[in-house]
């Protein structure tokens, strides 16, 4: 299961994948345009422990474009340990990360955290 709901929370099952389609807006209200060369990271942290990352997706835009896809892989996606209810972290995007001009497209704003729930995975038969 992947699904992204109209308060951007992330649902996702353990292992599975997922692609995130990002927008953002310029200071004039207009779709951004991503140019060639910027970066778009994808940061995942601990609930309540910002310092702890236990996912990090670096994207590469390759032409000028209003959207850009961060691609979850099942392995990205195999946080921590095999677990038995929906686990919460935080959740960030950020475009140009490692430049002097870095700006959080979506993340920790007014309303709160932004949530990536991650759910139970079914383990592998021992037959």
């Amino acid at each position: 299961m992947f699904k992204i709901d109209d308060e951007s929370t992330i649902h996702i099952t353990r292992g599975d994948s997922g692609c995130i389609c990002v927008f953002a807006e310029d200071e004039k209200g207009h779709d951004y345009m991503f140019k060639p060369d910027e970066k778009l990271r994808f940061k995942v942290t601990e609930k309540k422990n910002t310092s702890n990352v236990v996912l990090e997706k670096t994207v590469t835009v390759t032409q000028i474009t209003t959207s850009v896809n961060i691609i979850l892989e099942k392995e990205d996606t195999k946080i921590g340990d095999f677990i038995n209810k929906p686990t919460d972290y935080w959740y960030e995007i950020e475009l140009n990360p490692d430049s002097s001009d870095v700006q959080t497209i979506l993340g920790y704003d007014e309303d709160g955290p932004k949530l990536f729930t991650l759910y139970p995975e079914g383990g592998d038969s021992n037959a």
